[in-house]
């Protein structure tokens, strides 16, 4: 037995935007809200962004351009969350929430730091041809 069908009025603009949602997803609009309404929702997903055009992909508090891995550099010198908020000019949220996506995510971040570490990137130079 097939679900019973209702008809639901939008506003324009919100339409457009489910439907630029849709598209982008490579799906249509009913599956689209079927997706958003029934799954789980994902921690941080507002918060933290990962954007290829952004940080090179890292994942950022959105809205900041400040990457995860900047707020946990800070944490591992020592600093305090409410320190590190007012030194990047962050809510103290933000700081958290990065914290715990550190923490929930901590192999990527470790991997994004090691990757650029002053080692890593002293060797990296070395190596590169020089013209």
């Amino acid at each position: 037995m097939d679900a019973p069908t209702i008809t639901v009025q939008l506003p324009a603009d919100l339409y457009a935007k489910l439907q630029s949602l849709a598209t982008q997803e490579r799906t249509d609009l009913v599956e689209m809200l079927d997706r958003l309404i029934t799954k789980e929702p994902q921690p941080f997903a507002r918060v933290i962004v990962k954007d290829p055009q952004l940080r090179g992909g890292r994942p950022i508090m959105a809205g900041t351009g400040v990457s995860v891995r900047t707020v946990v550099g800070h944490y591992k010198l020592g600093l305090t969350p409410e320190e590190i908020a007012d030194q990047l000019d962050l809510d103290l949220a933000l700081v958290y929430a990065a914290l715990a996506y550190y923490h929930l995510n901590r192999d990527e971040i470790e991997a994004d730091i090691l990757a650029n570490s002053e080692e890593v990137v002293i060797n990296e130079l070395r190596a590169s041809p020089r013209e």
